[in-house]
Order: structure tokens, then C-alpha cells, then sequence
């Protein structure tokens, strides 16, 4: 097997989006070192700007350093949040070398632009500041993904039956919905997307559905894999289910839906390879490597 991080490889961490907790960082940089990798936080990553760990400048010129320095093997975001698109239309994408980027939540968008643009191997996995809040299972199934080992397939439940092969894209919704319309939309074609969020309404997200499925973002998609919504339930009085609502926008869309997947915000975060084969089958994910 082929490691996507070996244990030699040098590993930058970043903040290229929300203003992070010295305390949580340190805590995930433990667990890191402690499974046998090297990594170093970017010098100078925090320097708060409102809710941000730096200017727009400031977090654009750390990410391009370890997106392109030559002594850098591979990346992991400190934390999400938001303000990744703010930095997406000033990347260097031409000069940019393939490496593997690590994050999720915010870092979706970074993570879908790299996979059309064929400049990296992009792992949708806990952030640094959140790795202390994920359960041992994720833990173990992340570090199994950097080691390039056999992963066993993620359980689910069937929405919406069927199965369907395609590289795995998508991540959170709301980053994913703010792109629509600029050069950074998700392109679902032949793909299996994968769908997750925290703390918004029932109806906030189902505006952000009905935006990605008008824009196109899911055009020509083969299937969904629904992880946790966290924080997303309906009130107690409604006659409805989160479910209920998700279904009535996909299901129509004609393809395999499988729901509760360990994906998300949560303490389940399963990683997975963006762009990587998956197969979706009744109550499964399977998971595979992409091609060297």
C-alpha cells in the first residue's frame, strides 16, 4: 500500500479561515504526533482580523506558502468556520504542486478546487481544532487513510435505493451552496456527492438545496451520501422530519440516496479521499483509493 501522509513526510498546519483556540490546537497536534507524524504550525498563523485568524492577505499568503513551498509535504487546516472563498480567486492555481490538503467544513470549497484543477489529493477529515472531539473510531479510520491502508465500508441508511460507483465530492453544504455561480462550483458529473452541516434551520437548508440543484451544482450527479446534520432538527411541533424535507428536494433528482452516514461536524467524522472511487450499495459507502 501507498501512504497518502507517510510517516516521514513534513506537515504545515494552517488557519486560513476562523480564529482559532491555542488550547484545542495543541491538543490536536498531541494526537498527530502521537500517531508517529511530524507537523509544525505555519510561524505567525494567528493574527486575529474580526472573526478571522488573519487578514485576507495574511491567510492567503500562509496558505499559498504551504500549498507551494518546497520543503512542505503535506497540509492540515487548524480550524473552519468561514472565509475560504475570499481566498479562492487570488490561489496560484498554475503554480500550485500536488500535495495532500487535510480539513473539512470550511476547507470544502478549497478541497473541490483542487480535485477539478488536478492539483492535489484532497482528505475530507477533522480539522485540527475539532481532531480532539472525534470519536476513537474516526480517529483510527483517519489515520488508516493517511497510511494508505484498506478501509472497511462506512454503514448507512437506505433513502433511496439503488447503487452507484463515482468519485467521492461535496462536503458541507453551506460552503458548497456559496460558491454557486463562481468559477468554484461544485461539479457533481458521474459523482457520488456528499452532503453534511451543523446549526442551520430546516429551511435555511432547504434554500441551500434548492439553490446548489438550480445552479446546476448537481447536474449529472449519481448518487448521495447524507451525513450528520448537527443541530439541523426541526422544532418539536413539527409534523416533519429532516429527512422528509431532504428527500423532497433529492429523491426527484433519480438516483441512490444513503442517509446517516458518520460524516460531519459531530464526533462520527469519518475522512474520505476527495476524488477517490466510492460505491454506494444498500446500507454502504465503500471506500477506495484514487489512482496514484
Amino acid at each position: 500500500m501507498t501512504a497518502l501522509v507517510p510517516k516521514s513526510a513534513r506537515i504545515l498546519a494552517v488557519a486560513p479561515s476562523h480564529a482559532y483556540d491555542e488550547v484545542r490546537l495543541a491538543a490536536g497536534l498531541e494526537i498527530v504526533r502521537a500517531h508517529g507524524h511530524t507537523i509544525e504550525v505555519m510561524p505567525g498563523a494567528l493574527q486575529p482580523h474580526r472573526y478571522f485568524a488573519g487578514s485576507d492577505a495574511h491567510r492567503r499568503d500562509q496558505l499559498v506558502h504551504a500549498l507551494t513551498s518546497s520543503d512542505v509535504d503535506a497540509v492540515w487546516m487548524i480550524r473552519g468556520g468561514s472565509g475560504m472563498n475570499r481566498l479562492l480567486a487570488e490561489l496560484p492555481w498554475d503554480a500550485l504542486p500536488e500535495r495532500p490538503l487535510i480539513g473539512f467544513s470550511d476547507t470544502t470549497p478549497l478541497l473541490e478546487a483542487l480535485r477539478v484543477r488536478g492539483k492535489g489529493r484532497g482528505i475530507h477529515g477533522p480539522v485540527l481544532h475539532s481532531l480532539p472531539n472525534t470519536n476513537e473510531e474516526s480517529v483510527a479510520h483517519l489515520f488508516a487513510l493517511l497510511a494508505g491502508a484498506s478501509l472497511p465500508p462506512l454503514a448507512g441508511e437506505t433513502w433511496v435505493g439503488g447503487s452507484a460507483s463515482g468519485p467521492l465530492v461535496g462536503g458541507n453544504l453551506c460552503t458548497l451552496t456559496s460558491n454557486c455561480g463562481t468559477p468554484f462550483q461544485l461539479n457533481a458529473s458521474g459523482a457520488i456527492v456528499v452532503l453534511e452541516e451543523i446549526g442551520e434551520h430546516p429551511y435555511r437548508i432547504d434554500r441551500m438545496l434548492v439553490q446548489c440543484r438550480d445552479s446546476g451544482s448537481f447536474d449529472g450527479v449519481v448518487g448521495f451520501a447524507i451525513g450528520s446534520f448537527t443541530g439541523c432538527e426541526p422544532p418539536p411541533s413539527a409534523t416533519y422530519t429532516l429527512r422528509d424535507m431532504l428527500l423532497e428536494i433529492l429523491e426527484p433528482l433519480g438516483v441512490p440516496i444513503l442517509g446517516n452516514l458518520p460524516i460531519g461536524h459531530g464526533p462520527e467524522n469519518h475522512a474520505f479521499e476527495v476524488g477517490a472511487s466510492g460505491r454506494l450499495s444498500e446500507g454502504a459507502l465503500h471506500l477506495s483509493p484514487a489512482l496514484a
